[in-house]
C-alpha cells in the first residue's frame, strides 16, 4: 500500500499528538522566555538497568529516548550511595560533608536532621525568586517529617506542601481504600503487604522474609517483602504521582517553571502487580560478581538477605526490580507525551537521573550495600535532553557528578551558578568545549569511608587506615578482586591515596586529619 504524504508523517512523526492539542499548543510553542526544566528521577536505578545500556530482558524506549535525542553521560556518579544526602547534593552543588546531610533524614531522634531551606543556596529557590513556577511530586527525603517515602515538601517555600502520596497521606489511603478494599483481602495467606494489600511471594522469598523476621535484624524483614503486589498499575502511588505531573503541565504551560517529579521504584519494597510481574524469564538472568564472604564492600544486610533468598530469590528479585523499571519508564512515556502535546519540548530542558544504584543481585547482594562503593551503587543514569541546543545523540564520558546538576541547569536557563560550591556546569562538555574538568569520582560515607574513581582504579579507605580496598577497573569491571595489600600494587596504591587526600583537601573535607593516620601503603 502506498500512502498519502500526509497519511505517512501522522502515522510515523506523531503529528497527530500535536494536533490534538488545538490552538493552545500552537500558542505555548511561540513562547520566547529562558527554557524550563523537567527533572524526572527514581531511587536506586541501576546504570546498566536501561536497555540503552545493554539490558535485554526489558525494553526502556521512553527513557532510552532522552540520551538518543540529547546526552547520555557515560560515568555520572552520585556522591553517597544513599538517598538524602544524594538528593541533598543535587540541589546544593556541594558534597555531604559540606551541606551535612551524612545519612538518610529522620526526625531528628532516629535519624539524620532535616535540610535547612535557608541554609544553603538550591536549584529551586533560586528559580523560584526569577519567577519560576516550581513544583514537587513524589519522594522528597529531605524534610523531618516521617511520611510515606520520607516527607513533606512544605519546608521549603518554593514548594506547595505535598507528601508522597499526595496532599496527605490519608487521602491516598482513602482513594486506594474505594477502589481496592483491603477487606476483599481478608483471610489472604501471604506474610507480606504493601499498602495494606498482599503481596504474592515465591517459597525462597518467603522463607528468607520468614527467617529476617524472627531474628535481632527483624525490623527489616519488610525489605525482604519481594514478588508480586495485587494493586494494580492504575491505583499505583506513581501513578498519581504521573497524573500530577500531567495536571501541572498544562498548569503551567504559559509560564517559566521547574518541574521536579521523584519516583520511589524501584527502590524497596520490590513488589509490582501484573503485567509488569510476569515480564522477565527468570531464567534468562544474568547475576554478576562472585560471591566473596570475605570482602567487607559488599558485607551486611543486602549480602545475608541474598545469602537467605538463594539463587532462586537473587532472580526472582532482579525480575521484579526490572519489572518496576518497566513501569517506571512507561511513566516517563505519559510525560514525554504531554510534553509533544502541549509543543512544550522544544522549550523544556528534560534531565533523567537516580540518586544511588543497587547491588542488583551482584556478589549475591540485594538492595543497597551499606558499606561499599561497587559500581553498581556508585554509577547513577544521566540523561539530559535540549532540542536545538543539546545535540541528538551527543555522549559525555568525562565523571560527572550530582554536585554538576545544579550549575548545570542554572547555566541551560541563564542564570548564574552561586560561589563556593562543589559543581561545576557540564554544558562544555556537552557541547564538546575543551574546559578544564576532574578526572576522577569522588563518594563518600558520612564520617567513616571515602571514595576515589578514576579511569582505570577506584581507591576506598575507611577512616583511621582500618580498611582499604583497591579494584582494577579495566581489567576487573565487575570488582571481584580486592587488590589493596598486594606487594605488586603497592604503588597504585600509594598514588590512589595521596590523591585522595589531595582531592580532600581541595574540596575542604574536614575528614582529611582522620584519613592521615593511615600509613602510607
Amino acid at each position: 500500500m502506498v500512502w498519502p504524504v500526509a497519511v505517512w508523517f501522522v502515522v510515523c512523526c506523531g503529528s497527530a499528538r500535536l494536533a490534538a492539542a488545538g490552538d493552545r499548543g500552537a500558542a505555548v510553542r511561540k513562547h520566547d522566555g529562558p527554557y524550563n526544566v523537567l527533572f524526572l528521577m527514581t531511587d536506586e536505578l541501576h546504570y546498566r538497568a536501561l536497555s540503552a545500556m545493554g539490558n535485554r530482558c526489558i525494553s526502556t524506549p521512553n527513557i532510552d529516548r532522552l540520551g538518543r535525542d540529547g546526552a547520555w553521560f557515560q560515568n555520572a556518579t552520585c556522591v553517597t550511595p544513599y538517598c538524602s544526602p544524594s538528593r541533598a547534593s543535587i540541589i546544593t552543588a556541594l558534597y555531604p560533608h559540606t551541606h551535612g546531610i551524612l545519612s538518610n533524614v529522620g526526625d531528628g531522634k532516629r535519624g539524620q536532621m532535616p535540610l535547612s531551606p535557608n541554609q544553603f543556596p538550591n536549584t529551586e529557590t533560586i528559580l523560584h525568586r526569577q519567577g519560576y513556577a516550581t513544583e514537587h511530586r513524589g519522594k522528597w527525603h529531605l524534610s523531618g517529617t516521617r511520611d510515606f517515602a520520607a516527607g513533606n515538601t512544605g519546608d521549603f517555600a518554593c514548594y506547595e506542601p505535598w507528601n508522597y502520596l499526595g496532599k496527605t497521606d490519608e487521602e491516598y489511603k482513602k482513594f486506594l481504600d474505594e477502589r481496592l478494599p483491603a477487606g476483599q483481602f481478608a483471610g489472604h495467606p501471604a506474610p507480606g503487604n504493601y499498602l495494606g494489600r498482599p503481596v504474592q511471594m515465591i517459597p525462597a522469598m518467603e522463607k528468607a522474609y520468614r527467617a529476617i523476621q524472627s531474628d535481632r535484624q527483624g525490623y527489616w524483614a519488610y525489605i525482604a517483602i519481594v514478588g508480586r503486589s495485587a494493586i494494580p498499575p492504575a491505583l499505583l502511588p506513581e501513578t498519581r504521582i504521573t497524573d500530577e505531573a500531567l495536571r501541572l503541565l498544562e498548569k503551567h504551560a504559559r509560564e517559566r517553571f521547574m518541574i521536579t517529579v521523584s519516583w520511589s521504584p524501584p527502590h524497596d519494597l520490590w513488589v509490582i502487580p501484573e503485567p509488569y510481574y510476569s515480564m522477565v524469564d527468570r531464567r534468562k538472568l544474568e547475576l554478576r560478581g562472585h560471591r566473596d564472604p570475605s570482602d567487607w564492600c559488599t558485607a551486611g544486610f543486602s549480602q545475608r538477605l541474598g545469602d537467605l533468598a538463594g539463587e532462586e530469590g537473587l532472580r526472582e528479585f532482579v525480575a521484579v526490580y526490572y519489572g518496576m523499571v518497566k513501569y517506571i519508564d512507561d511513566q516517563v512515556g505519559r510525560i514525554l507525551g504531554k510534553l509533544d502535546e502541549l509543543g512544550l519540548a522544544q522549550n523544556t530542558l528534560v534531565i533523567f537521573t537516580s540518586d544511588h544504584g543497587d547491588m542488583l543481585g551482584a556478589h549475591g547482594c540485594i538492595g543497597k550495600c551499606t558499606d561499599g562503593y561497587s559500581d553498581d551503587l556508585v554509577r547513577i543514569p544521566l540523561l539530559m535532553r535540549l532540542p536545538g541546543a543539546i545535540k541528538a545523540g551527543t555522549v559525555v564520558r568525562q565523571p560527572v557528578s550530582q554536585v554538576d546538576l545544579m550549575p548545570t541547569i542554572l547555566d541551560y536557563v541563564g542564570q548564574p551558578a552561586p560561589a563556593h560550591i562543589h559543581g561545576q556546569s557540564a554544558r562544555p562538555l556537552v557541547e564538546g568545549r575543551g574546559v578544564p574538568w576532574r578526572d576522577y569520582a569522588f563518594c563518600q560515607r558520612a564520617n567513616e569511608s571515602r571514595m576515589l574513581r578514576t579511569e582505570q582504579y577506584k581507591y576506598v579507605l575507611v577512616r583511621g587506615g582500618k580498611r582499604a580496598a583497591l579494584y582494577d577497573l579495566r581489567r576487573d569491571p565487575d570488582e571481584n578482586y580486592d587488590l589493596a595489600g598486594k606487594p605488586e600494587q603497592a604503588d597504585v596504591a600509594r598514588q590512589m591515596y595521596r590523591r585522595l587526600l589531595e582531592v580532600m583537601a581541595k574540596d575542604g573535607d574536614p575528614l582529611r586529619g582522620k584519613f592521615l593516620d593511615r600509613p602510607l601503603p
